[in-house]
């Protein structure tokens, strides 16, 4: 994942695409800080996403206060960073996909609660779905 981030970031260098060469120089940024936090030479491939999908959160969030605030420049310089950390992140399930995948650990536990079945979600599916998401469609799953 960092191989792929560095030759994109000389891809954006090449294109003078000023924006997507900060967004990948924050991401590889985070990837580096978190590494020293480890104390490791390399993180693993789940924990490189947990750190990706952390920044696209912080993201999301300075995009919602930006629409809040109506600031249109903000807004859209916002948008184009979380498009460039999405093509890195794996694809994300559906709420259809999210919803069947549910079901069908309900069917093979019918003993499973919430906890359950975020677990099996989490290390079937690491990385491929919303987690708000799939804890509210659980909850109603679940009953």
């Amino acid at each position: 994942m960092k191989d792929q981030l560095k030759t994109e970031m000389k891809n954006a260098m090449r294109a003078k695409d000023k924006l997507a060469l900060e967004t990948i120089r924050s991401l590889l940024s985070a990837i580096q800080y978190e590494e020293m936090a480890k104390k490791t030479e390399s993180l693993s491939e789940a924990q490189t996403l947990a750190v990706m999908k952390a920044e696209l959160k912080k993201q999301q969030e300075s995009l919602e206060y930006a629409e809040k605030d109506n600031r249109e420049d903000t807004v859209t310089e916002i948008k184009s960073r979380i498009a460039c950390i999405e093509k890195f992140l794996p694809q994300q399930m559906s709420k259809e996909e999210l919803t069947s995948e549910i079901e069908k650990i309900k069917a093979e536990n019918p003993e499973a609660n919430l906890g359950i079945v975020m677990k099996e979600l989490g290390s079937k599916h690491a990385g491929q779905y919303d987690g708000k998401l799939a804890s509210q469609l659980a909850r109603d799953i679940l009953g």
